[in-house]
């Protein structure tokens, strides 16, 4: 009896644990990591002959949270507002202190950041732009613009059109960000300049301000007449790369690899510059190539004798000056002299130059030296 007692006990107990146990509904499915955007105004994007007006009104694809959207609202010109009204956080009223003037062009405007009811921060700019007469400017640029990677205060922004003709001149901010509004989107063909003011003069001077230039990108029209998430990143025209690769070795002969760049002066004993497998080199220890200055500048660094590589066969040529090099590699079979000896050790020169940009790095294509045959021209003349 007292067995039984004691079960329906524990059975009250259970039961009474599984009634004030929480069990949480499903999920609902994945997270919504989707921003709202700006779905439609009133007036409607891109309208002209508006007349005199007194309220505008923003439509969004969800509800959103009104701070964050408040924080990020701005107009251009800028209004005073009489009142803000809300619908359902989806609908947002805007009423000015006076109507606007006639033959006024506005953008209403929301900057990245804000947030709808899920706290998904949409990352773009988001613009309503309207002309209370004929005249309508609604072409907008926005981007980034860095000097390698990081904002920077001597940094300057030139807009101009294909004529020459300096439209804009203006500074990132801290973060390097830029804003151009209120342009012609008529078609034309625009060119935006981010240049380093080296001479401190505020104008690109071409040779003497390091720089990046955005073209093809920039031609604004009725049908595309804003474009953001614009970048430009200056770098010095002289900034260094690397150059690097690894290779298989296909010999079995005693001796260490040597890789060597050589500058685009470089060339053959004729006096012609290669353009194709290597035919001869004009002496066993290369000093007397004509290195470029850049590369005298940075020899110490460079070690233009060679450049060994590890165990697994990759190398890596560091701080190279920009321009087209050919690499030059051999098999250094002469008790470790480390100079090429044109009768006795195999050698290769790539088939083209490497066009390494400013601030660059190329990768060659792994390579199997040397290819053999029975022809003893081969161990020397063949590409790696």
């Amino acid at each position: 009896m007292r067995g039984w007692r004691a079960q329906l006990v524990l059975l009250a107990l259970l039961a009474s644990a599984l009634s004030c146990a929480r069990i949480k509904p499903p999920s609902g499915g994945p997270v919504d990591d989707t921003p709202a955007t700006l779905l439609r105004g009133r007036p409607a994007d891109g309208t002209r002959n508006t007349g005199p007006l007194e309220e505008v009104s923003l439509v969004f694809s969800e509800p959103v949270e009104r701070g964050s959207v408040l924080e990020a609202l701005h107009s251009d010109p800028p209004r005073l507002l009489r009142s803000v009204q809300w619908s359902g956080d989806t609908l947002l009223a805007l009423r000015f202190w006076e109507p606007l003037d006639a033959d006024v062009s506005m953008d209403v405007y929301l900057t990245p950041g804000w947030k709808d009811r899920h706290r998904v921060a949409q990352g773009d700019w988001q613009v309503m732009s309207f002309a209370t007469g004929d005249t309508l400017r609604p072409g907008w640029l926005a981007g980034r613009a860095t000097f390698k990677g990081e904002s920077s205060r001597s940094l300057h922004l030139a807009l101009q059109d294909s004529s020459g003709a300096v439209l804009r001149r203006l500074r990132p901010d801290a973060r390097g960000d830029f804003v151009i509004r209120r342009l012609p989107a008529d078609g034309r063909e625009l060119e935006l300049v981010g240049f380093q003011d080296v001479n401190g003069d505020s104008v690109f001077t071409p040779g003497v301000d390091f720089a990046d230039t955005l073209r093809d990108s920039l031609r604004l029209t009725p049908a595309v007449k804003r474009r953001f998430g614009l970048k430009l990143d200056v770098i010095d025209p002289d900034e260094p790369g690397t150059i690097a690769g690894s290779f298989a070795c296909l010999d079995t002969l005693p001796g260490a690899f040597f890789l060597q760049l050589l500058p685009d002066s470089f060339r053959l004993a004729d006096g012609a510059r290669p353009t194709g497998p290597l035919d001869q080199l004009p002496a066993a220890d290369l000093t007397h190539l004509r290195w470029t200055s850049r590369w005298q500048a940075t020899a110490d660094s460079l070690a233009p004798a060679g450049l060994r590589m590890d165990a697994e066969g990759a190398y890596e040529f560091a701080s190279v000056p920009p321009g087209d090099w050919w690499l030059f590699v051999f098999k250094d079979l002469g008790g470790g002299d480390s100079l090429w000896n044109p009768a006795d050790e195999p050698a290769g020169l790539n088939a083209g130059p490497l066009r390494l940009a400013p601030g660059g790095a190329v990768t060659v294509p792994r390579l199997a030296f040397p290819v053999l045959d029975d022809a003893p021209g081969a161990r020397h003349g063949g590409a790696p």
